[in-house]
């Protein structure tokens, strides 16, 4: 059985920041998050043409959204989002750390070292890890006033067992380790937890072969890959419920730790 759509808060006077917020996991729980009345503040690339004209469809539908585009892999720019936002809603409750990039289309073999270029290694690790840190350290103090709690995306690739690359797999598995610290650094007033993702289908991977994204609905236990709407559920529970849940790295996968 699917969600039945039953996860309900009124969230009317909070809000939260949705980095990658323009397309699948992100544009689904920032779209979640609006359905409860929250404040959303939605970040992505200036250049992602894609995602802009996503974003102003979502705010046709709420009146509660604000872009802020900018890439915040770099830290000036990851502040200056952060601090818009806050100015924007006077408060800051929920940081949802979900930009990232690296499923290309055809990924470097774990056994293929050699191929790896060192450009897309420094890309990747600023993408996926440093950002959650730059927004995570810029809204610190605005999480604290509130309580709040900082949710960042990962993916079942961090064990390093599974996954396109070994610079993706790091990248995660390094997103894995900053989020138990931070859960530590921010004690007690930020909880800091991660949802780890199995395959979902979402503008990233549908570049993948029918062949392959039947192989990963195949090794899960419920037989189908997930929908960018059931793992923004999971986040949105570990931002307005768990309220004794911090630092934990949530496998949302379908089962699919259980099928080799």
């Amino acid at each position: 059985m699917q969600s039945l759509g039953l996860i309900k808060a009124p969230l009317r006077g909070f809000s939260v920041l949705i980095t990658g917020g323009g397309s699948g996991i992100g544009l689904s729980t920032a779209e979640l998050f609006a359905e409860m009345n929250a404040n959303v503040a939605i970040n992505y690339l200036p250049s992602d043409k894609e995602s802009i004209k996503r974003i102003n469809l979502l705010s046709k539908k709420f009146s509660n959204i604000q872009a802020f585009p900018g890439d915040i892999s770099n830290a000036e720019i990851a502040e200056r989002v952060v601090l818009q936002t806050y100015k924007k809603f006077k408060s800051l409750n929920f940081l949802i750390n979900n930009v990232g990039i690296g499923l290309v289309k055809n990924p470097i073999p774990f056994d293929k070292l050699n191929m790896i270029d060192d450009k897309f290694w420094n890309q990747i690790m600023q993408v996926n890890l440093m950002s959650a840190f730059y927004c995570s350290r810029a809204s610190a103090k605005y999480l604290k006033e509130k309580k709040g709690a900082i949710v960042n995306v990962t993916s079942i690739s961090s064990s390093g067992k599974r996954g396109t690359s070994i610079p993706y797999a790091v990248s995660k598995g390094s997103l894995n380790t900053l989020t138990r610290s931070l859960a530590k650094s921010l004690a007690p007033d930020v909880r800091v937890n991660a949802v780890s993702p199995g395959f979902t289908i979402t503008n990233m991977t549908k570049q993948r072969t029918k062949s392959h994204k039947e192989k990963m609905a195949k090794q899960t236990l419920l037989k189908r890959n997930a929908k960018p709407k059931e793992i923004a559920e999971i986040i949105f529970m570990l931002c307005v419920s768990g309220s004794f849940v911090t630092g934990e790295i949530i496998n949302v996968d379908g089962g699919h730790g259980y099928i080799y």
